[in-house]
């Protein structure tokens, strides 16, 4: 029988594809310094335009002292918690590996005054955004108001253990780029699969305009009508050494945004959804993934 309980994404990726995790290439520990460094053991993944460069196909060590060391600030204490600008700049050290130095780092990676990224993967990022497990990241003290809470930044997010972190960013952004997911037919959020060889996968491909419904609660999104259905998606496996996509055969989003697949020989993939169309033209749509078991 199917199992799509999403709470099993991080403990799913932690075990099932990797044994081991990535870690940092740098210590951060200098010699006779004994100050406490909070980590976290996270599944992240990062999409630049209209592809992935990178998947979760390893759990990441991130260390909370990792954006200062290239002499990027964060608010939150290193003996707290890694934040997320943390986590960025270990994904440019695991893509870039050493041409990601203290000397380069800026080329690559740059933030202004107010915390907002300038570049990213060394292309423009003012645009780029990230979701915590699956949803917007907000102060959960501040006010619920007709918009929404409070957004948090890259500087001010802490992250912990089993966090899943998607990071996606469009080089010709106009600030009206849609977060995408999967959701089951029932309507409730999907984020992992286990099904048998020759079991029919149904799933609906959606999404919400990132910059506008974010601080909502989900339930919110889909009474103001902010929720759109992704027409007209491929949903495909991507290829875990080329990040390349290989289209499921008849696996086409209807005016639902649902499809149906079946996976035939066991094994573990990531299945993604794109090519989908929204209500807005100019729209940037970001790549959802999912990890499938075939058992």
């Amino acid at each position: 029988m199917s199992d799509y309980r999403s709470d099993r994404i991080s403990r799913y990726v932690m075990s099932a594809f990797a044994r081991s995790a990535s870690t940092v290439r740098i210590p951060r520990k200098s010699p006779g310094n004994s100050r406490t460094v909070a980590t976290a053991r996270i599944a992240v993944s990062v999409q630049y335009g209209s592809h992935f460069a990178l998947l979760p196909f390893k759990p990441i060590d991130i260390r909370a002292d990792s954006a200062e060391w290239y002499g990027y600030d964060d608010s939150v204490p290193s003996d707290k918690a890694p934040s997320i600008l943390d986590v960025i700049t270990q994904v440019h050290e695991l893509i870039y590996e050493d041409a990601f130095n203290e000397q380069t780092c800026r080329t690559l990676l740059d933030l202004d005054e107010e915390g907002i990224l300038q570049t990213m993967l060394s292309l423009p990022g003012r645009y780029a955004c990230f979701v915590v497990n699956g949803q917007y990241a907000y102060d959960e003290t501040s006010e619920y108001s007709d918009i929404g809470y409070r957004g948090l930044g890259y500087t001010e997010t802490p992250i912990y253990d089993l966090d899943v972190i998607e990071i996606f960013c469009f080089p010709e952004s106009v600030g009206l780029d849609y977060y995408t997911y999967f959701m089951r037919p029932d309507g409730e959020w999907a984020r992992f699969a286990e099904v048998e060889p020759g079991e029919p996968i149904t799933l609906k491909h959606e999404g919400f305009l990132f910059a506008i419904g974010g601080p909502f609660l989900h339930e919110d999104r889909v009474s103001r009508r902010m929720v759109s259905p992704m027409v007209g998606s491929q949903l495909a496996i991507v290829g875990s050494n080329s990040l390349d996509f290989i289209d499921l055969d008849g696996a086409v989003t209807d005016e639902e945004g649902m499809a149906t697949f079946t996976f035939y020989e066991p094994g573990d993939y990531y299945v993604t959804a794109y090519g989908g169309t929204t209500s807005r033209s100019r729209a940037n749509v970001s790549l959802p993934w999912m990890p499938i078991i075939v058992r």
